[in-house]
C-alpha cells in the first residue's frame, strides 16, 4: 500500500486498485485501504502540477 503518492505512475497504480476494492464491505481491511488510497489521490491531485515538480 503507499504512504505517498509522488508520481502520475503512482498516482495510474494506486487508482487501478481504488477500483478493484471501491465496493469493499465497512470494516474490512480492503475497505480501510480504499479509503486511505482516497485520501492519498485527493492530496495528490489538489497538488499543483508545478508543486508536484518539486516532490520528485
Amino acid at each position: 500500500m503507499f504512504e505517498k503518492i509522488l508520481t502520475e505512475e503512482d498516482y495510474r497504480r494506486s487508482l487501478i486498485r481504488f477500483l478493484e476494492i471501491c465496493d469493499s464491505e465497512p470494516g474490512t481491511p480492503e475497505f480501510d485501504e480504499a479509503r486511505k488510497l482516497a485520501l492519498l489521490m485527493e492530496e495528490y491531485e489538489n497538488y499543483s502540477y508545478f508543486d508536484r515538480k518539486k516532490l520528485n
